[in-house]
């Protein structure tokens, strides 16, 4: 997980690998991050409940401000999905993000005095203005690889920490706030989202040009990083 070593280009890569597929190369190319992201101290406290009740809430209030970028960002992958088929498992979650995941926050922001004053007042990280961006770019570029190289990220990193952690706890959080958070990350439907995401990435991924396949890297590199700064952020002890 740690190699330092730079990861070649997709065909060269696919030589040396030949069972592996486009997203296990994804996921090669940025494996320091990802593994920073998904062994994050911010996440092991989390399964501990132990996150300092200041950073719990500044986590969950920027955290709820990806929702309408993501949402966006999701609508237009299933816009360019290329079937039906193809399309399905995307608007299933999109109504997931926005019924069960959004109630989530809502619900947590009142249970810990989280007020809407509070919420709006706070401005954005800049690593959440980053992200937001990073989303909106990815949406507007109308490339499909690009939208599933971010969402492909976000989702794929969020179920390796919380999978991880959920798998470690000797105690379950009592707390609604961290158990179900850890509950919508976790799990075989969860599951199914990321290997569809990353399904998509393996079908799109070998039929794409030389600048294309380096623009879906891009924003694979650059989601990887955005998260691990998130997290950098969530866990500033001085926020």
């Amino acid at each position: 997980m740690n190699n330092t070593q730079p990861v070649p280009d997709f065909p060269v890569w696919k030589q040396s690998h030949p069972d592996g597929v486009f997203s296990d190369w994804l996921k090669a190319s940025v494996a320091k991050d990802w593994h920073r992201v998904t062994h994050h101290p911010f996440t092991d406290a989390w399964g501990k409940a132990a996150v300092p009740k200041r950073n719990l809430e500044n986590y969950l209030i920027q955290d709820h401000r990806f929702i309408d970028r993501f949402v966006a960002l999701l609508a237009a992958a299933v816009s360019r999905a290329p079937t039906l088929k193809d399309r399905i498992p995307g608007c299933q979650f999109l109504a997931l993000v926005t019924g069960a995941e959004n109630t989530y926050f809502e619900r947590s922001f009142v249970a810990l005095g989280v007020s809407e004053t509070a919420r709006e007042d706070q401005p954005d990280w800049p690593v959440t203005a980053d992200f937001k961006k990073l989303m909106a770019d990815a949406t507007n570029s109308n490339r499909y690889a690009d939208m599933l190289a971010v969402l492909a990220v976000a989702e794929g990193t969020y179920l390796g920490w919380a999978d991880r952690v959920n798998r470690g706890l000797e105690t379950r959080p009592t707390d609604f706030w961290y158990s179900e958070w850890l509950d919508l990350h976790v799990g075989a439907y969860f599951e199914s989202v990321v290997a569809y995401l990353n399904d998509q990435l393996d079908q799109v991924g070998p039929t794409l040009s030389n600048d294309e396949r380096q623009s879906c890297l891009s924003c694979f590199k650059r989601a990887t990083e955005l998260e691990v700064q998130f997290f950098d952020a969530a866990w500033d002890q001085d926020a």
